[in-house]
């Protein structure tokens, strides 16, 4: 074009007043970009040739000498271009550097500029005219910068790139020379084409390069943006391209562009529309480059909107609404539960944890797991939607722990499995979450689940585990239940005493008349309604002994004092000696009571009013007033950590364990949990004596080395099985086998009959795979050392032979242990067991392959069939008495089977249903209840676990105790005292005139004074108003009226004292050492067998008078 030409061009535009072309040259542009492409290639091969050679023959010219060739190496050395190459990528195009993350940013921001310019000028012809300076046009100018820096960064890719041949067939290169040379052929020819800057559209899918300097490719939010820009940028360039050649035309067709207005968004409509297959036809392609792109795109559009459809919907299916951050809004206390979040698992837990009864003080719970709740767990949510939340996410993750704000919870409850087969892989996934949440708040409060008593050794291994300061507590399932089945065979009802003292419910009188139609269920539910509650008693109850105290809380407050603590090293005291306790000024008192308010009598007791004629009521006494006044004044927060306590509350009184602070000091506070937990620890500090001396200075009795339970010399599994007895002496003949079946059977009978008489039966059932953990926590209690060794009940394991042969490796130092061989489901083995003479049959359920079954209801299948044996086998005659058992049970509906008789409704609750009422059965999630009473009631723990277990536990067990070597004699082993629950019958001889046809009241206040028995409750039939009533059936009668009639089918439970072995004096330890010394220090481990089990014989046959209770001696025989 000759400068005439331009003349005309600017003098027509200028008359004309517009920018209309004076004739189309984009094939100039188009020339531009695709000579600048080839002949920068072919540049490139021709250096890479010459580069090549050059260095080729520089290195067959260096010389020999190693120290003159780094003199005459070449300028353009290998090392020095990689170098160099290194520098301009770390300043310029790392991300790694400040420098490279904003030439980055810079670039994929420019490049959205420059799309959102052709966009904005796409409405305008491809090409026109364009004085570039003397236009007043910004947005040329804008088009002309961007391209410069395209260029400059196109300079520092091409310098940086390892291998710049492949650099020079990317896509990103390929656009560049598409852009960059016709913008600056545009100031040459002063004409301004829109062309093909719509390729900019390709450079969106740098997005990841982009996220890449934030560190956030791993979200799903970001997989997301770089999914929906790739869509984005190939979805802009095919409509940039369609309306290129559609406004352009076939080059060789003339005036085969389109005539009608073709915008963009045309062009974008129609893109999208071919894409998705939907294909309206209101607008199409008419050239015939169009037409052809359309086909191909066709293909490649539709692949891709199928392969990206598929993927937005999978990430908005799989997009949490859990997945959210927890805001605090208000000051109200929460706990973070994780673990094992099941319907199951938390029904009973939400139950008792949120209960009305708790009032004020019920904290929010927000449960923390790794998946989306099942659909019964989700109603439940919703059933407690004002105080529950859920959040996916994982304990083990510390941004799922920031997301439920962990460090500002009040307690962090870590929730098991219980049916898992495999128990130590359970513990060891409970644990590793309990590290997790130390790790990330060192002074969070940890409550948690453990199902193997032997996992307690690794508590020790958490870090910052503190059960004084943090309150941190480990429930462990199997010594709580077992514990409480075992306590339940020496005094049945025993289980549902416990479980319903340390749960919450309410009793709604309703229009019950107990006195009237007799309703066994509206007892009770009365009984259900009391809980444990502590509180600091009145400094009037300073001086006095327990009886006198527990008297006058029952006959003038109602209320039913259990235990007292002084703060002192005392200790924890349930139902103490008169000569053993005196209460000090500040005392913690724990109470049976159907609610908080009641209770509260108890601290503000005025003796003075009282005697006036004054009531008690729920706030201090105006002669007192003055007194509470200035103990409030010195009132501080208990410093457990930098968090409240929960106990805390307006009314001054707390729940079970909880101590009141406006009534103590933080010190004082303090001092009594570090008490307790130094009294706890000091039974395992011990000091070593020998058994044979230890029985000729008196002490009769044999213990294992923590002084807690009753110990024997080792067994071998033949000589405590049952049938080993029977093939020892007869010698079975093929001939006669019948005949001597018969002769052994009743040899048996006549000699090992004495045994099997008033024992205890334990049903189990698995084999040599399933874990056999609850064995030893259900055993351990029946030989507390608190019980006499006379007064032992044996114990015959009925099982299967591969099941006692693991066991026995536990069981095999506990004395009057029986095996029997066999199945709770066939007959003949209960006849064996002789289960018509046994005190109690405990059937458990089968550990084993419990995750197999999908039908829930089938996992108590064992433990169903077997009870529903019992009957058939002890036969239905006159005389023959009913066997009493108690089953564990996983599925809690399943209780309904166990009762032929049952009048109970189908969705009636566990805790109300006839067998459990009874105490007959227990289930794994009614201890569920314990996790709501550790958070609320930390210190009745102590209570509980004294209760259970009939000997102090220590927080962490021995793991694999051998029992062997010297009697290690612990300092409160062998004094102090220890109680127990017993169950005794209105017509025992000894008591019946004390007992029998008075009010419960009377027999209350008369049995505490006379024979320091504390009542609890009662274990009545259900149709005690006649006069012959079904023994079988009975229901636990809590804190009954004091109104209520006793008769002579009832049985009392009450609390006793049970001393251990006299404390060894002064004159007793030098008797023991000299006796050592005569005997040369010889250990009893070098002892004979033989010498041994004489020497315990002798002793068990002394026993007996040194283990009796302090009262009177027919007291102690009073357990059924």
């Amino acid at each position: 074009m000759n400068d005439a030409t331009k003349c005309d061009c600017k003098a027509i535009c200028h008359d004309l007043n517009t920018v209309e072309l004076c004739g189309k040259q984009w094939h100039w542009f188009l020339l531009s970009s695709a000579a600048s492409y080839f002949a920068g290639l072919l540049i490139l091969l021709i250096c890479r040739h010459f580069y090549s050679r050059w260095m080729r023959s520089a290195y067959d010219r260096r010389p020999t000498n190693q120290y003159v060739a780094q003199y005459e190496s070449p300028f353009l050395t290998p090392e020095r271009i990689d170098k160099f190459q290194h520098t301009v990528f770390d300043h310029f195009l790392s991300v790694q550097t400040g420098s490279g993350k904003c030439t980055a940013i810079l670039y994929f921001l420019f490049n959205v500029i420059s799309v959102t310019l052709y966009i904005n000028q796409s409405d305008q012809p491809l090409e026109q005219c364009e004085d570039v300076l003397n236009t007043c046009n910004w947005t040329l100018y804008a088009d002309i910068g961007l391209n410069v820096f395209f260029l400059f960064h196109f300079l520092l890719r091409l310098i940086a790139a390892p291998n710049r041949l492949k650099f020079w067939f990317q896509m990103g290169s390929i656009v560049d020379f598409c852009t960059i040379p016709p913008c600056a052929l545009a100031l040459i020819l002063e004409r301004n084409w829109l062309g093909m800057r719509f390729m900019r559209a390709l450079r969106f899918m740098q997005m990841g390069e982009i996220l890449m300097t934030f560190n956030s490719t791993g979200t799903s939010i970001v997989q997301l943006l770089v999914l929906m820009l790739d869509f984005v940028s190939v979805w802009l360039f095919a409509a940039g391209f369609v309306h290129l050649v559609e406004n352009s035309g076939d080059p060789w067709k003339a005036d085969s562009a389109r005539k009608d207005n073709f915008t963009y968004f045309d062009s974008v409509w129609l893109t999208m529309v071919t894409m998705s297959t939907v294909g309206y036809g209101d607008v199409y392609p008419t050239t015939g480059i169009g037409r052809s792109f359309m086909m191909v795109f066709i293909v490649c559009g539709l692949a891709m909107f199928a392969t990206y459809t598929p993927y937005l919907y999978e990430f908005y299916r799989s997009r949490s609404p859990y997945a959210g951050r927890y805001e605090r809004a208000d000051s109200k206390k929460y706990v973070v539960v994780c673990g094992h979040i099941t319907y199951n698992n938390v029904k009973s837990f939400l139950a008792d944890f949120l209960h009305p009864d708790r009032g004020d003080r019920t904290s929010r719970v927000l449960f923390l797991d790794n998946k989306r709740p099942e659909p019964e767990l989700t109603g439940l949510i919703k059933r407690y939607f004002l105080s529950v939340q859920y959040f996916e996410g994982s304990a083990l993750n510390h941004n799922d722990l920031r997301r439920v704000q962990l460090e500002f919870s009040d307690a962090v409850i870590l929730l098991c499995n219980k049916d898992s087969d495999d128990t130590k892989s359970e513990d060891a996934a409970t644990i590793l979450r309990a590290i997790s949440v130390k790790n990330y708040c060192s002074k969070a409060r940890l409550i948690m689940q453990l199902l193997n008593y032997k996992s307690k050794s690794f508590l020790q291994t958490i870090p910052n585990w503190d059960p004084i300061n943090y309150r941190d507590e480990n429930i462990c399932i199997s010594e709580f239940m077992y514990g409480l089945v075992a306590q339940s065979c020496l005094c049945p009802g025993f289980s549902t005493l416990m479980i319903n003292l340390i749960s919450t419910r309410s009793y709604i009188p309703g229009n019950e008349k107990i006195n009237e139609n007799f309703d066994w269920k509206s007892d009770y539910a009365y009984g259900c309604d009391h809980e444990i509650y502590t509180v600091m008693i009145s400094s009037d109850f300073n001086g006095m002994t327990f009886p006198e105290a527990a008297e006058i809380c029952y006959k003038q407050l109602n209320l039913l004092m259990i235990a007292v603590e002084n703060f002192d090293n005392s200790g924890l005291a349930i139902n103490p000696l008169p000569d053993q306790f005196t209460i000090r000024k500040e005392c913690l008192g724990y109470f049976i009571a159907s609610s908080y308010k009641d209770v509260c009598r108890a601290r503000f007791y005025c003796a003075l009013c009282l005697n006036e004629g004054i009531e008690i009521g729920f706030k201090p006494c105006k002669c007192r007033l003055e007194a509470v006044k200035k103990k409030r004044s010195n009132v501080q927060l208990i410093p457990l950590s930098e968090h409240k306590s929960p106990n805390n509350n307006e009314s001054g009184l707390t729940r079970v364990g909880s101590i009141d602070s406006k009534s103590s000091t933080a010190t004082d506070v303090n001092q009594l949990r570090t008490v307790r937990h130094l009294f706890s620890q000091h039974s395992t500090k011990s000091t070593s004596v020998d058994r044979g001396t230890l029985a000729g200075a008196g002490m009769s009795s044999t213990f294992d080395p923590t002084g807690n339970y009753h110990w024997a010399p080792e067994k071998k599994f033949e000589d405590v099985d049952l049938a080993g007895y029977i093939t020892k002496e007869y010698q079975y003949k093929p001939d006669d086998a019948e005949a001597i079946n018969q002769r052994v059977v009743i040899k048996y009978i006549n000699e090992k009959d004495h045994e099997l008489n008033n024992h205890i039966v334990i049903c189990a059932f698995g084999d040599d795979k399933t874990p056999i953990s609850g064995l030893s926590s259900l055993i351990k209690p029946l030989r507390a050392s608190n019980l006499p060794y006379k007064k032992l009940k044996v114990v015959l394991l009925l099982a299967e032979k591969d099941f006692l042969l693991k066991a026995w490796k536990e069981l095999r130092h506990f004395p009057k242990i029986r095996v029997l061989c066999g199945s709770a489901l066939d007959r003949s083995k209960l006849k064996r067991a002789f289960i018509n003479r046994a005190s109690m049959v405990v059937i458990l359920s089968n550990y084993g392959k419990r995750m197999a079954y999908k039908d829930p209801f089938l996992l108590d299948k064992e433990p169903i069939l077997a009870c529903l044996n019992l009957p058939q086998v002890a036969g239905k005659s006159e005389n023959s008495k009913p066997v009493e058992f108690i089953a564990e049970l996983v599925n809690d509906s399943n209780v309904h089977f166990l009762d032929q008789d049952n009048e109970d409704e189908p969705d009636i609750e566990l805790h109300l249903t006839m067998k459990f009422a009874q105490g007959s059965c227990i289930t794994a999630t009614a201890l569920d209840t314990l996790m709501s009473e550790a958070y609320y009631n930390d210190e009745v723990m102590t209570l509980v676990r004294a209760l259970i277990a009939g000997a102090n536990v220590p927080e962490y067990d021995a793991e694999d105790e051998e029992h062997s070597g010297p009697l290690q004699v612990p300092a409160n082993a062998l004094c102090g005292s220890q109680c127990r629950v017993i169950r005794i019958k209105a017509e025992e001889p000894s008591l019946s005139e004390h007992i029998k046809g008075k009010a419960y009241k009377d027999v209350f206040v008369e049995l505490l004074q006379k024979f320091n028995l504390l009542c609890l409750g009662l274990h009545r039939a259900i149709d005690w108003h006649l006069d012959v009533s079904v023994e079988h059936k009975r229901f636990v009668y809590i804190n009954p009226p004091g109104e209520t009639k006793i008769v002579a089918s009832d049985y009392l439970y009450v609390i006793v004292q049970t001393s251990k072995l006299q404390p060894p004096t002064e004159v007793m330890l030098n008797k023991i050492r000299d006796t050592m010394l005569r005997k040369g220090g010889t250990p009893e481990h070098e002892q004979s067998a033989d010498s041994k089990l004489t020497r315990q014989n002798k002793v068990d046959n002394e026993s007996g008078k040194q283990q009796m209770l302090p009262i009177d001696e027919s007291i102690a025989s009073l357990a059924v």
